[in-house]
């Protein structure tokens, strides 16, 4: 069974990733939709990219689609 990959959440609570961290990952990716993804200093990647692309809500946001309702409702 493949283990599964920690949210970015998960390192924060965890303590694994600092905001500072986020931020940066965050950055990164504004400024450059085709930056690698981030590596901390615990040695975790943020890959924001994969991360907009499996969030639906995200990849609406960032192309200036109207959420759905359905989206929304889950926010």
């Amino acid at each position: 069974m493949a283990k599964e990959i920690p949210s970015v959440a998960d390192l924060s609570r965890k303590s694994e990733v600092s905001d500072d961290e986020i931020e940066a990952a965050t950055a990164a990716y504004l400024a450059d939709e085709n930056a690698k993804p981030f590596a901390s200093k615990s040695g975790h990647t943020i890959d924001v990219a994969k991360a907009i692309e499996m969030h639906s809500q995200a990849k609406a946001l960032l192309s200036n689609e109207k959420p759905s309702l359905a989206c929304a409702a889950r926010w």
